[in-house]
C-alpha cells in the first residue's frame, strides 16, 4: 500500500511540473512566427570603391537552395564577396585577397563569376572574421587596398523592415495565421539605386511569398521607415478570368 502511495504521488508531482512548464511557455506574436517562415534575409551589406573597383560584401541567412515555393527548408549563413572591375581586362584575371576584419582575417583568391560579369566568392568563418575593414587585392606586381563602409550602420535592419512591411499586410497575414494557413515564405533584400543627383540610396525590397506568381510585397526606406510602394500580385487564373 505504501508502495502504490509512493508511486500515485510521484505521478501527480510528474503532472504539476508538467503543467508548470505548460505554463511558462511563451506563446509567440504572429511577427515571431513569420520570423520562422524567413528563407532570405540579408544580414549586412559593405561596400568599398576605388578608381579600379567597386566591391560589395553581402552577408546572408538563407535556404541552401532558395525556391520561391512558399516554404523555408534548412538555412545556411553566407557571406559573398563581389567585385566589378571598372576595366574589362581585369575581368579575366584571378586576385588573390585578404580581407581584415575586427576579429581576425580571411584570404584567398577571387575570380570570374560563370556570368562573367564581375569577380565572386564566398567567404568561409565570416563570424571569425568579425566587421570587414579594409579589402587588399593583389595580381602581379599590383596591389590594391581599399576600405569598407558599413551600409547598413545606421539604418533599420533588416528585420526592421520585415516588422514594417507586416504592419503593412496585417490585416491579410493575421488572418492567415489565425486560420493555420500562413504558406508564404518570407524574403528581405536590400537594394540600391543611383538618384538624380547621382547618389547611392538603399531600399529594403520585403516579399512575402507563395510562389512566383503570387506574393505580397513592399519598398521600405531604411532611414525614415515609411513604405515607398507595395504590391499584391494577381495569380495568373485572375488574370485569365480578368480577360474574359
Amino acid at each position: 500500500m505504501k508502495k502504490f502511495i509512493k508511486i500515485t504521488a510521484l505521478l501527480i508531482a510528474i503532472l504539476c511540473i508538467s503543467a508548470a512548464f505548460a505554463g511558462c511557455q511563451i506563446t509567440k506574436s504572429n511577427y515571431e512566427k513569420l520570423c520562422d517562415n524567413v528563407s532570405y534575409m540579408q544580414t549586412g551589406l559593405f561596400v568599398a570603391n576605388d578608381d579600379n573597383f567597386d566591391v560589395k560584401l553581402t552577408t546572408t541567412t538563407q535556404e541552401e537552395l532558395f525556391i520561391a515555393d512558399g516554404k523555408v527548408d534548412s538555412k545556411v549563413d553566407l557571406a559573398t564577396l563581389t567585385i566589378l572591375p571598372r576595366s574589362a581586362a581585369d575581368l579575366s584575371k584571378t586576385f588573390e585577397y585578404t580581407l581584415e576584419g575586427s576579429l581576425s582575417s580571411a584570404s584567398g583568391s577571387i575570380a570570374k563569376s560563370r556570368l562573367g560579369i564581375n569577380l565572386v566568392c564566398n567567404i568561409d568563418n565570416m563570424a571569425s572574421v568579425g566587421e570587414p575593414k579594409t579589402l587588399t587585392l593583389s595580381e602581379g606586381e599590383d596591389t590594391f587596398t581599399l576600405e569598407f563602409v558599413n551600409v547598413c550602420a545606421d539604418i533599420t535592419d533588416g528585420n526592421g523592415a520585415l516588422n514594417i512591411a507586416y504592419t503593412h499586410f496585417q490585416e491579410k497575414i493575421d488572418a492567415a495565421l489565425a486560420e493555420d494557413s500562413f504558406d508564404r515564405e518570407c524574403y528581405v533584400k536590400l537594394l540600391c539605386q543611383t538618384n538624380d543627383a547621382n547618389e547611392t540610396e538603399y531600399f529594403w525590397y520585403v516579399s512575402f511569398i507563395k510562389n512566383k506568381r503570387d506574393y505580397w510585397a513592399a519598398i521600405v526606406n531604411p532611414t525614415t521607415d515609411e513604405i515607398v510602394s507595395s504590391r499584391e500580385s494577381v495569380k495568373e487564373q485572375d488574370k485569365v478570368q480578368g480577360n474574359k
